[in-house]
């Protein structure tokens, strides 16, 4: 008894002191910034509705302890350790109630040293009294079922109404409490009836006992039930924004494991470094150590076993009706029972065991250490298993921040996180709380009219979705944020943002049958340097079941995509066109930028619309004048006009080549994308040059060995700045013969030597398996095409080839589609690509010859078996616009029937 008393103090102290260790060296996260906020709530009322999200009682009891002993690091998760190290103690009573002496010991041994337990113990959070109150239930539950006592009644109901009102899983506790009594009840009935043959209550469970276990659930229940009714119905719609329930399979029974031996889910479900190729090697032999050392004779071990299985189903069960993502620390309140069943073994006392069963059982004591300390020695040394490192980031606008500048944080992470530190570390800046869920209207009388904005954004970021922050910070500014990261979090740092309102005016363009854009944001006259924020609403007219997401494209005057930027639409909830219904809204949020050294002059803004999975290549887009509908529908006319100072935008230009070629004393031609290249004749060039300086821009001359000669002009005729980009192109001629060309400056300073392959031109038609005849207006021909199977395999790519006849050498360069319909006429494969694999635009075709087109199709994702046919034809890639047959279709179908297997 004296040496069982002894052990247990040493195991104790040990607890208490591993616990101690490294408990302030990290930041209070966001869990934690909970905790801290409701800690410090002048009243106990405000302390329960700190929360919204979880029941009250550690709130109040963390409230109550905050007023004797302060709110510091130390002091908040004190109150945590001190539940952990009592965890110990109750552990090592119920393996000994349930086993032996030494049993307990053993349980008290490995619920000192368990990863799982030492990190929730360094967490302001109630995992760790979550585990003290399952402890105390099973304890009482153990000694109902030996003889029921007064204080075994009031310890179970005690316990349950606490778990109850801690945390959203209480109600996993009770429902294993009654299936586990339930189950019970029906070994001692069979038991009963197969000694007596007959049926009636157990002996120990008579019907006073019964009813009282009754009584007293039904008792429980109503005690919970303001809870239940007024917050606990409401936490699937609260957590919607979430929506990240378990993952059902294998692998998750691996993680579940894992947490126990491992500590943080991070390590467990993303392990990095070194700890990659040993975390399997750790849960296989933690896994073989315990089946060796578990009592598998005695029946208490089943029963405990039973209480694990129970409890861990419900728990994720629980979690995905919530629509939570599953953690470790949800594991906490389960892992003393699991550590009791297997410290049971490692120190059970048996009088012949053998040299071997005291082997393993030392061995599997060395292991059980081992993965303690090296788990410990993971979380502590690498970022990557800690917790966010919002103090890093608070210390950071400290020492960055002005009293002049603010920090817009969402109230999720503002009033937990950033709150607990701010007046800590004497920030000066000003904070401003964005309200989550709440739209623009009511954001912007928030902002500050002057200085610099930072925008915190913490990683899950569930309060902006669709970007409106960035897009409007981001309008005006003549440089992208200054992005500092702290793990876990991020902040953008905008340089005095104008911060106007961005006005909306209506339109009404249809997405195929799914919604409608009803309004886009008015484009004020800008300067090249500036950033420019387009929201763009839609409303829907059908149920969807993808997420739909924006593209807005801008093309220069020559027809050149120079710029993109994609946003997904959602409400001010966060909420996607995929959870929302018919008639509701959405907004997003693009920002666009034009490239370094931009000129003045006029845009053309284009939209398209997709889906990552059914249209990833962008929906339809009609307007009530349209003719077709279009891929990339022409939206507005973006007008820049000069004054861009490029000199203080901190990206420089992306073209590839670097030159500093002096062309007169205020002309320098600083880069450019001109490189040697294998061209053919007909072959489209694109140049893009980067001048710095106000001198006229002079022509280029590419001159052919052959004799031939094209002059460059540049596009830029008008007023410009100081640094301008300057895209030209030119043709090489379709009569070239094959040789070199050398394209130079007026001085004759070579920028590239091309080298010309003459292309002969196919005047006799290519064998092909099935005639088509199809003629598109101003372009040519299709005449057949090759297919070479009616079976398809929906997972595997496929070539069409196609054969076409040019009737004249056409001014665009348009774009083959061939796509594969599904019965319904949804595109489940696809190929769109300029003819010849890039090699033979259409702007090089010459008249009556043939050119043959492999084309490789891919089928999208969802692609199911079934029925398809296969279509094909042109259009324009700058307009998304079809080329029509001159029998007024806008599409040939190649092939009906094709099986899709």
């Amino acid at each position: 008894m004296r040496i069982r008393f002894w052990l247990l103090i040493i195991l104790l102290l040990l607890g208490t002191v591993l616990r101690l260790y490294h408990i302030q060296a990290q930041s209070i996260w966001f869990d934690e910034g909970w905790s801290a906020y409701a800690a410090v709530q002048p009243t106990l009322r405000a302390a329960v509705e700190a929360d919204a999200t979880n029941p009250p009682l550690y709130y109040v009891l963390l409230n109550i302890t905050t007023r004797a002993f302060g709110d510091s690091t130390l002091s908040l998760r004190y109150f945590s350790l001190l539940f952990g190290v009592l965890a110990i103690a109750l552990a090592e009573k119920l393996g000994r109630r349930l086993f032996t002496t030494y049993a307990g010991l053993g349980a008290a041994f490995l619920v000192a040293f368990s990863p799982l337990m030492w990190w929730a113990s360094q967490e302001a959070r109630m995992y760790t009294f979550l585990a003290v109150l399952v402890l105390i239930a099973a304890l009482a539950w153990y000694q109902l079922q030996r003889r029921p006592t007064r204080w075994a009644w009031l310890a179970l109901w005690a316990s349950e109404l606490a778990l109850l009102y801690a945390h959203n899983t209480g109600p996993v506790i009770v429902i294993w409490l009654n299936l586990i009594t339930i189950l019970a009840w029906i070994i001692k009935f069979n038991r009963q009836y197969r000694k007596n043959q007959t049926f009636s209550l157990p002996r120990i469970w008579g019907r006073g006992e019964v009813l009282t276990w009754f009584a007293g659930q039904i008792a429980v229940g109503i005690l919970w039930s303001p809870w239940f009714i007024t917050r606990f119905l409401l936490l699937p719609a609260a957590n919607s924004a979430l929506s990240n329930a378990p993952q059902f399979g294998l692998p998750l029974l691996g993680q579940l494991w894992g947490a126990l031996w491992l500590g943080s889910w991070g390590m467990v479900i993303r392990p990095e470094s070194d700890l990659a190729s040993y975390s399997p090697i750790i849960l296989v032999v933690t896994l073989i150590a315990s089946i060796l050392v578990i009592p598998w004779r005695k029946g208490a071990s089943y029963w405990l076993l039973a209480h694990v299985v129970i409890l861990t189903a419900g728990l994720v069960l629980g979690l995905a009706v919530l629509g939570n993502e599953i953690h470790s620390r949800y594991l906490v309140m389960i892992a003393p029972l699991l550590l009791t069943l297997i410290g049971a073994g490692l120190a059970a006392g048996t009088k012949h065991a053998s040299s071997v069963v005291y082997s393993v059982r030392y061995a599997a004591a060395i292991i059980f250490l081992a993965a303690f300390f090296g788990a410990v020695y993971f979380l502590t040394q690498n970022p990557a298993y800690q917790h966010d490192d919002v103090r890093g980031m608070v210390n950071y606008y400290a020492h960055n921040l002005t009293a002049s500048d603010s920090v817009l944080a969402w109230s999720y992470a503002d009033r937990y996180d950033l709150a607990y530190y701010w007046d800590r570390l004497g920030v000066k800046a000003h904070r401003v709380t964005l309200p989550e869920g709440a739209d623009l209207d009511k954001i912007l009388p928030l902002l500050p009219a002057s200085g610099d904005v930072a925008l915190n954004i913490w990683y899950t970021q569930r309060a902006d979705y669709r970007g409106m922050m960035g897009c409007l910070l981001g309008d005006g500014t003549i440089n992208p944020p200054e992005q500092i990261s702290f793990y876990g979090m991020t902040d953008e740092l905008y340089r005095s943002p104008s911060l106007h309102l961005p006005e909306l005016s209506s339109i009404d363009v249809g997405i195929s049958t799914l919604a409608h854009v009803t309004a886009v944001g008015a484009i004020p006259v800008t300067q090249a340097d500036q950033g420019l924020c387009l929201p763009l609403q839609i409303q829907l007219t059908q149920p969807a079941t993808v997420d739909l997401k924006s593209v807005l494209i801008v093309k220069n005057a020559l027809g050149w995509e120079i710029a993109r930027d994609d946003a997904p639409f959602a409400d001010a909830a966060q909420r996607t066109t995929s959870v929302l219904v018919p008639g509701d809204t959405l907004t997003a949020y693009p920002l666009l930028r034009l490239p370094y050294g931009a000129p003045p002059g006029d845009y053309s803004i284009f939209l398209r619309v997709y889906d990552e999975q059914a249209q990833p290549s962008g929906y339809d887009l009609s307007t009530s004048t349209s003719v077709q509908p279009v891929r990339d529908l022409p939206l507005a006319t973006w007008k820049v006009s000069p004054g861009a100072d490029w000199s203080q935008v901190k990206s420089a230009s992306d073209l590839p080549v670097k030159r500093a070629l002096t062309i007169t004393d205020n002309l320098t031609l600083a880069a450019d994308n001109i490189q040697s290249a294998t061209l053919h004749n007909g072959n489209e060039i694109r140049l893009s040059l980067l001048w710095k300086g106000e001198d006229k821009l002079p022509d280029l001359t590419i001159d052919g060995n052959a004799g031939w000669q094209v002059t460059i002009p540049p596009s830029i005729v008008s007023e410009r700045d100081d640094t301008a980009l300057d895209w030209r192109t030119f043709r090489i001629p379709l009569d070239a013969p094959s040789g070199d060309a050398i394209l130079h400056l007026p001085d004759g300073t070579p920028l590239a030597t091309y080298t010309i392959q003459s292309l002969p031109a196919l005047t006799e038609p290519p064998p092909f398996e099935t005639p088509v005849d199809g003629s598109f207006v101003g372009v040519g021909s299709l005449v057949g095409y090759t297919l070479g199977s009616d079976s398809l395999d929906h997972t595997a790519p496929f070539d069409v080839t196609l054969v076409w006849r040019a009737d004249q050498t056409a001014a665009t360069s348009y774009t083959v589609f061939v796509q594969l319909l599904d019965e319904s006429g949804q595109v489940i494969a696809q190929a769109d690509a300029v003819p010849a694999d890039n090699t033979r635009p259409t702007t090089s075709w010459r008249p009556s010859e043939y050119i043959v087109d492999v084309q490789h199709v891919t089928f999208h994702a969802d692609a199911q078996p079934g029925t398809a046919h296969l279509i094909a034809g042109l259009y324009d890639p700058t307009t998304g616009t079809r080329v029509p047959l001159t029998s007024g279709a806008d599409f040939i179908t190649l092939r009906e029937d094709i099986s899709v297997n």
